[in-house]
């Protein structure tokens, strides 16, 4: 399974509301309320006090824009959507209300104050009194935060729905490209072509296997995910007919433990990684070829592993394209939860491993490849 580097498949993070939207949607805020003083004052025949009113709102809308930044991150820091820590959350949340409240309100009334914009003076007593006033807008501001994550995971569930549609219509022309090419249509033609003179039998059963393997290949899915039992039927089909061409060169095991195969993973993950097994580890090799194919659940996990005994390589550090579409495939799937990993020496194979979050379909029969 020769190598190349790989490059997964991600989405870039960025602010929940970027900053120039945060002073613009303040600044906005605070031209509404000047408007707002003004209209009353006008409709009461009083007087609009130009310096108080124009400065106080925008200085309240200058604090609460630079405090904004603080709540969203703690709306992200301490989720109220995780139900387990929900309660320490919550008291976290509640004591930030106040504590921003407080800090708002001595920063505007000290401000006030040095601009003799504050006609009854600053009061320390009377701005913690009337601190929670303003715990409100803390709430107001982590309902927004909360409504733009829920708007962003919804973004990068399309985005990652789009590209797992792409990679999957990758992954079957992918296939389409490696397992029908035409000189392994030709070879096995060939080998049903030799076989129709020696054994009948043996020809009509690699043709029907070939049939059903390029039917399930052409046809594809619409679903972007199968389950295990399903993709090692594929994989299954693809190498009983190597076996019938090479009946003395190919050894294939299964090590299924059960309940396994109800493992839900992407389509056409283990077929192409098997053929690469079987074309760049087995084939250039003279004697017996021995294939492994394990796969077991384990804390919470789907541990699936590939082994050979080709002829190996000296570097592990290198990944191939059939293994860094693999890695680029679960990257955008499952994000960080995965692992790939091989191991690899001169003379001694391939052995490639798995590791995936264990998800189960719904119960179906037990396969014949179970152990």
């Amino acid at each position: 399974m020769p190598t190349q580097p790989t490059h997964a498949t991600s989405i870039p993070r960025r602010p929940l509301v970027p900053g120039p939207v945060i002073a613009l949607a303040w600044l906005l805020f605070s031209g509404f309320m000047v408007v707002l003083v003004f209209a009353q004052n006008l409709s009461a025949g009083t007087p609009t006090h130009w310096g108080e009113t124009l400065g106080g709102r925008l200085l309240h809308g200058l604090i609460w824009g630079l405090l904004t930044p603080v709540v969203f991150a703690l709306a992200t820091r301490f989720d109220l959507t995780e139900r387990r820590r929900l309660l320490p959350n919550l008291l976290v949340h509640a004591a930030a209300s106040y504590g921003l409240a407080l800090i708002y309100r001595l920063a505007y009334a000290g401000l006030m104050t040095l601009f003799g914009m504050l006609p009854e003076g600053f009061s320390l007593t009377t701005v913690v009194a009337n601190a929670n006033t303003w715990v409100p807008i803390y709430w107001m501001l982590l309902c927004m935060a909360y409504a733009v994550q829920y708007r962003e995971r919804f973004r990068q569930g399309q985005v990652q729905a789009a590209q797992l549609e792409t990679q999957l219509v990758q992954a079957q022309l992918q296939a389409l490209k490696m397992q029908l090419q035409p000189h392994f249509l030709f070879n096995s033609l060939n080998a049903v072509s030799a076989l129709m003179g020696t054994d009948v039998k043996a020809a009509r059963r690699m043709l029907a296997q070939l049939s059903q393997f390029l039917r399930l290949v052409l046809e594809g899915s619409d679903t972007q995910e199968v389950t295990l039992a399903q993709e090692l039927h594929l994989t299954c089909l693809y190498l009983e007919i190597e076996q019938t061409r090479f009946p003395d060169r190919l050894a294939v095991a299964y090590h299924i433990a059960p309940g396994a195969e109800a493992a839900i993973l992407p389509a056409l993950l283990l077929q192409p990684v098997v053929e690469n097994a079987v074309r760049h580890g087995l084939a250039p090799q003279a004697g017996v070829g021995e294939l492994a194919i394990s796969a077991r659940q384990q804390a919470g996990r789907l541990l699936v592993q590939v082994q050979d005994n080709g002829r190996g390589s000296a570097d592990t550090a290198v990944r191939g394209i059939g293994l860094r579409n693999l890695e680029s495939r679960l990257a955008t799937r499952y994000g960080a939860d995965y692992d790939v990993s091989v191991e690899t020496a001169p003379g001694q194979g391939y052995c490639l491993r798995l590791s995936l979050p264990f998800q189960a379909a719904a119960p179906a029969g037990p396969s014949p490849l179970a152990a």
